[in-house]
């Protein structure tokens, strides 16, 4: 027999109100009389109906998540932790992508019109400006993760792509004295991309190493490009003492090309990637990579928009935080490893 909340208020000697508001965390109900319905609650086996819930609450008690791809251990991970801490707070996550015909726009104006979502965490590494009207006009709060632009009242979380990439070629120059560094790059247009390159490039410039445009490639953050990136710079005449792969997958790609064409990491060619997840560590030799606190995105991202929807502080300040990376050595880079 179905069990509703008329039943629970009836055996409670309460009323309808009253029971809502004590599963709802309302502050009226006496400690006593709340700690009677959750056990009737729990008795009964009485399970609230989300709707009813949402209305009575104004709200969904969901978080909207738009990502420019659901495919890939980083965007895993970070759905994970995300997942992670919305059930920590009671609250559920809907998953959306911008991937291929979809555009971000429709994404957007979907989740945010359709009353299905409280607030929206938004991966756009290729932020279009429509995009950038349409959030900043949004009654719908709002946390960026990962892109670029400047917004006086939307929070914004990113890792620091810039130090990450100048880390790595860095270490390639100081501690290994390669001159001849390619990159396998991120698409254009990608924010992303665009900081890791210049990362790359300013590190080059310290070192007084000119920039050879025979050495860089664009990739699209997968393993085929790294695959076509690494072919492409080792079919060259004169070719490169060490490749910077802008993301692990891409460097999985590097690995596989150089197994394929015969040659040896780091003994032929010097690999380094951006991103360190889990399947970097199994790679032979083990990568050389950036740790980027993909969890802390996650956790921080829900924590931030959290505080904007649940304390209505939609026009105060906005919050904007860079998360340190870390410079990880492996074997790939010609460290000695263990």
């Amino acid at each position: 027999m179905k069990i509703d909340i008329h039943k629970v208020a009836l055996k409670a000697g309460v009323s309808i109100a009253t029971v809502s508001r004590a599963l709802n965390g309302g502050e009226l109900v006496k400690p006593k009389t709340k700690e009677k319905i959750l056990k009737i609650v729990e008795e009964l086996n009485y399970i609230p109906n989300p709707i009813a819930r949402s209305l009575s609450k104004q709200s969904t008690e969901t978080i909207g998540v738009v990502l420019p791809d659901l495919v890939g251990e980083f965007f895993m991970d970070f759905i994970h932790s995300i997942d992670e801490e919305a059930y920590k707070n009671n609250w559920h996550v809907l998953i959306s992508s911008s991937h291929s015909q979809r555009n971000i726009i429709e994404t957007l104006i979907e989740l945010m019109g359709s009353g299905r979502v409280d607030g929206v965490i938004l991966m756009a590494p290729q932020m279009q400006n429509e995009v950038s009207e349409i959030i900043q006009k949004s009654k719908t709060p709002v946390i960026l993760v990962n892109t670029c632009g400047e917004f006086s009242k939307i929070d914004q979380i990113k890792v620091d792509n810039y130090k990450g990439a100048y880390e790595v070629v860095e270490h390639f120059i100081k501690v290994h004295n390669y001159k001849r560094i390619g990159i396998i790059n991120g698409p254009k247009g990608n924010c992303d991309a665009e900081e890791r390159f210049s990362g790359y490039l300013s590190a080059l410039k310290k070192y007084k190493i000119a920039k050879d445009s025979s050495l860089i490639i664009n990739g699209n953050f997968d393993v085929e490009s790294g695959v076509i990136g690494f072919t492409t710079l080792m079919n060259q005449e004169i070719r490169p003492e060490a490749i910077f792969a802008a993301n692990d997958m891409m460097a999985v790609g590097a690995y596989e090309a150089a197994k394929e064409l015969g040659f040896k990491i780091p003994n032929d060619v010097a690999i380094a990637g951006f991103d360190d997840i889990y399947l970097s560590q199994f790679l032979l030799p083990r990568l050389t990579t950036i740790h980027v606190p993909i969890t802390e995105l996650g956790i921080k991202a829900v924590k931030f928009l959290l505080n904007r929807i649940t304390k209505k502080k939609r026009n105060s300040e906005a919050h904007f935080e860079v998360l340190p990376i870390e410079l990880v050595i492996g074997g790939s880079c010609g460290c000695r490893y263990s």
